[in-house]
């Protein structure tokens, strides 16, 4: 063998040597994390759901040979004089886009991870375990869906994180997040698109079918109810069209299961595309079309590692601010079957616009739940007491007042109060009372309960102040709160939030 033969040689037992490595720590390091996803699961118990595993090819075959969807591609093809074929690949293609492929590496790993980072380094997320409590009245065997308000683009993570421990989420996602790579990341978490102002029936029976589909496999799903962003922070009619698709599969006589609607409701004291949404809403002009959602988005993406570079140096030097507290309430199950037990006639055998009306009626009880479930955060309940008083000058004494008010008024309605880190010296006073509740007297204890009031409230204001001071929309001058008439529409942006609860 000659020279160049021999080297040639080296270099391929070299390159093979090196594939067989590669191969080697790639195959270890991927079962060391399926390991540890795997353990995950089985210690928090996360209920899974199997059917988010089946092939894309097994559920196009399912849609394909569905009989509505069959004799729709016969009726499309004749009201377009086309071929069925070219019907049966336009079909297949929007199959191809709406159906996900889940990961659970990308979900557990990846995706964790990074709300896990981002979020708690933006925001201060307070989970109550005691509300999260409401979950576990779901029976095991229900479909189960959570309807949800939508506050800001990044909700899919924050309420995705919030319930990690317990379930995965499959979202249904608008045509916004179709660009790479954005598609194959949502796809890998388990969320389907769709495209909301797209009117061809044959587009939305597939989609209904798909939608369909995965509730009669139990598929747990995140809905947003309003089908768009606040813009004045207030909540939007309900929109019913995902809604409607997940009830029709209580006509089927083969599905025996309960249907289970959880009430989300999420809020912010700092929602990061605000004054994008507010200015949206003065000028009366909503942008919804695919370059504006683009726009906002990255906007948002775009703000997002600068505030994860700031935040990170402030962490280093002891001096993180994070954009107060971000949360998410649940309000107590709704059953469908409790509906259609009211029912005088069958909801299946109405027509067409007397059940969407019942559906309608429906959807804005379910909105109702999650605007009186709303969490109370320190910057919301403030800019309430703010826009009540009126004034451009208080003291901030004038303000706790205020605020205790509203806070009673929120308990008295069912609200849940937002309590983060600045809490802390409350705690421990609430702690003292009910370790030596039983030594006192009925007065001393309501005296000290009220005092505690006070405490907490005056901790709501200076957190929400902290807020509003480095946004520049109040400032203290001479003792007293001056509130910058620049950026007053913050603040009913802000209190609108605690609209429904608060009436």
């Amino acid at each position: 063998m000659n020279g160049f033969g021999y080297y040639i040689l080296i270099i391929l037992a070299v390159l093979v040597a090196y594939e067989a490595l590669r191969a080697i720590i790639i195959g270890s390091v991927r079962e060391r994390l399926h390991r540890s996803v795997r353990d995950y699961l089985d210690d928090n118990r996360v209920r899974l759901d199997k059917y988010k595993f089946m092939q894309k090819v097994i559920i196009k075959h399912e849609l394909m040979n569905d009989t509505e969807v069959h004799q729709g591609i016969i009726d499309h093809a004749r009201q377009k004089d086309v071929k069925i074929r070219d019907v049966q690949d336009q079909v297949e293609g929007y199959i191809e886009e709406i159906v996900p492929f889940f990961n659970l590496l990308s979900y557990y790993k990846l995706g964790y991870w990074v709300a896990n980072s981002f979020l708690n380094l933006i925001y201060e997320v307070v989970i109550d375990r005691e509300n999260a409590e409401k979950l576990k009245k779901i029976p095991p065997d229900s479909v189960v869906v959570f309807v949800m308000n939508h506050r800001s683009n990044i909700d899919y993570i924050l309420v995705a994180y919030m319930l990690a421990r317990q379930i995965s989420l499959s979202y249904a996602v608008g045509e916004w997040a179709r660009v790479w790579p954005l598609e194959y990341i949502f796809k890998s978490f388990g969320a389907y698109f769709i495209r909301r102002r797209y009117r061809e029936k044959l587009y939305h029976l597939v989609l209904e079918k798909y939608v369909q589909l995965i509730s009669l496999q139990g598929v747990t799903q995140g809905i947003f109810l309003e089908g768009g962003l606040s813009r004045d922070g207030r909540l939007r009619a309900a929109k019913i069209g995902i809604l409607d698709y997940i009830i029709g599969i209580k006509k089927k006589p083969d599905f025996k299961r309960e249907l289970v609607f959880i009430p989300a409701a999420i809020n912010y004291d700092w929602v990061l595309e605000d004054r994008t949404l507010i200015q949206e809403w003065k000028k009366g002009k909503e942008k919804s079309g695919f370059r504006d959602h683009m726009a906002t988005f990255f906007r948002v993406i775009g703000k997002g590692p600068l505030l994860l570079f700031f935040n990170l140096a402030r962490y280093a030097s002891g001096r993180l601010k994070q954009h107060g507290s971000a949360s998410v309430s649940f309000g107590d199950p709704v059953f469908l079957s409790d509906l259609l037990g009211r029912e005088k006639k069958n909801l299946f055998d109405l027509p067409r616009e007397a059940r969407l009306e019942r559906v309608q009626h429906f959807a804005d009880g379910l909105l109702n739940r999650i605007g009186k479930a709303i969490p109370v955060t320190p910057v919301c309940v403030t800019a309430r007491a703010l826009v009540l008083l009126g004034k451009d000058r208080l003291t901030k004494t004038e303000l706790v007042m205020k605020v205790a008010e509203l806070r009673k008024k929120c308990r008295a309605k069912g609200g849940r109060l937002v309590h983060g880190r600045a809490f802390e010296s409350s705690r421990k006073i609430i702690d003292g009372i009910e370790r030596e509740k039983g030594d006192r007297t009925r007065e001393l204890v309501d005296f000290e309960e009220d005092l505690l009031e006070f405490e907490q409230s005056l901790e709501t204001v200076e957190a929400a102040l902290d807020v509003l001071a480095r946004r520049k929309i109040v400032s203290i001058k001479h003792g007293r709160l001056v509130v910058n008439p620049g950026r007053s529409v913050l603040l009913e942006y802000y209190s609108n939030s605690l609209d429904r609860l608060l009436g």
